[in-house]
């Protein structure tokens, strides 16, 4: 069997098992979680030097796991995973989760962090995305679009063109471009590879949609996928009732994976994937935990070997209940996530793009660990960002040629250094935020 055969067998076997895990009890996720965070934990406190000590008031003399101190583990964020660095990588890990793959991710907090995963996490993930295409009856012989892609690797006007988006159809075709295209690039590509689905940013995919009804074609996707910033209610309504595209959403992070996913019958609410992750969450102003309301989130993955994050804040806020889903489903229950939107960016010829650049080119160039982009008119833009005091290089004049060839050419740019980028009053952290685009309404 070759490693692509047992990926398939295996992820199907998982989606198999996700329908049932679906409706657990309390008690018997509880144990379906401990069974797997057990190995995890014993992993981390022998292979990872960032946990060497920071587990132990987890283990008894007996060398047995006491699960009533698990809130004794402190939490850490993004910044204190970019300071430890390679502590935080496993020195050896068991062959059958996979090989590690380096990722680079700014996150909603828009802190550059360079992370590891292993293959049975994408095992994981390709079953959860199955669960979902089920759950909302997405058509799997049909064409996928995917415009994710932050790394320049399908780039406009091409873009890349594969298959196996799904596993009930291997063979189905996906399409890929860049982030960077504008919008009326991005549309012009839909129109031209006619995708029945779309995954994207919702900003993305509200901007295709109002410049298709603008110049009067057809919106060119049925079903539409969201992820990578908030769904807001005002977005998802005009999708749905003014260009009549089908609206899911799903969230997660490239280091966490996925977490949860819209209920397929009670829109707005979010299932937590439980089966992959320990979801907590805590209050805004103290670590202690909470079963409903508005807190911190706090995550642990269970099939990160390479890199385990345990107890880790990715400084999201989200909105959770203790009360059931109505659906049926005893997944626990998100109302909503907070801290996750980004702006599309309005240049003076009318054209306009969604604002994102791979963090791992501007801290090429920047000394920062946080930084948040301005677009004050349709030229000038500015970047503020906090130092990272263990990087000295600075290349202005370099990151200005970065921000115009990824943005627009008409762009001029000014650096800030801050000591700190606050959240708004509702606690989101936005990286980037046009003023152009929030007084003309894009």
């Amino acid at each position: 069997m070759t490693p692509e055969e047992f990926a398939l067998k295996t992820s199907r076997n998982f989606v198999k098992a996700l329908e049932r895990t679906q409706y657990y009890s309390t008690d018997q996720m509880q144990a379906y979680q401990r069974k797997l965070l057990g190995p995890l934990l014993r992993h981390a406190r022998a292979e990872v030097p960032f946990y060497k000590t920071r587990l132990l008031p987890l283990f008894n003399k007996d060398d047995d796991i006491r699960w009533e101190a698990w809130t004794d583990i402190p939490t850490f964020t993004r910044k204190e995973a970019h300071e430890a660095g390679s502590d935080l990588f496993a020195k050896t890990y068991p062959p059958q989760m996979g090989k590690p793959v380096k990722g680079y991710s700014s996150g909603s907090t828009s802190t550059p962090f360079m992370y590891l995963t292993n293959g049975t996490m994408g095992i994981m993930a390709s079953s959860l995305g199955q669960r979902l295409f089920d759950w909302y009856g997405i058509d799997t012989d049909g064409k996928m679009a995917f415009i994710v892609d932050t790394h320049e690797r399908f780039p406009y006007p091409d873009g890349g063109v594969g298959v196996n988006w799904n596993l009930d159809n291997p063979d189905a075709q996906a399409f890929q471009l860049s982030v960077s295209a504008s919008i009326e690039d991005k549309l012009e590509w839909m129109q031209r590879v006619q995708a029945d689905h779309l995954v994207t940013y919702p900003a993305i995919g509200l901007a295709i949609a109002e410049l298709a009804v603008e110049i009067g074609v057809k919106v060119p996707f049925k079903n539409f996928i969201s992820q990578g910033e908030v769904l807001t209610p005002d977005a998802r309504t005009r999708l749905e009732s003014e260009y009549g595209v089908n609206v899911f959403d799903r969230y997660g992070s490239s280091e966490i994976s996925a977490i949860s996913a819209q209920c397929p019958d009670v829109p707005g609410r979010h299932h937590q994937f439980a089966e992959a992750c320990l979801i907590e969450t805590l209050e805004l102003d103290s670590d202690l935990p909470m079963e409903s309301g508005r807190g911190r989130l706090v995550t642990t993955p269970f099939y990160n070997y390479a890199m385990p994050l345990i107890r880790y804040e990715n400084q999201d806020q989200v909105d959770i209940t203790d009360q059931t889903c109505s659906c049926g489903r005893t997944l626990p229950v998100i109302r909503q996530i907070l801290g996750r939107e980004r702006n599309v960016f309005i240049y003076e010829d009318g054209s306009r793009s969604w604002p994102f650049l791979n963090m791992k080119e501007m801290v090429a160039l920047i000394p920062a660990y946080q930084m948040q982009t301005i677009q004050k008119t349709h030229r000038d833009i500015e970047i503020l960002y906090v130092r990272d005091q263990n990087l000295s290089h600075f290349d202005p004049e370099g990151l200005q040629t970065l921000m115009r060839n990824r943005l627009h050419p008409s762009i001029n740019l000014k650096v800030i250094e801050v000591s700190e980028i606050p959240r708004s009053p509702s606690g989101k952290f936005e990286a980037w935020i046009s003023l152009v685009s929030q007084e003309t309404g894009g």
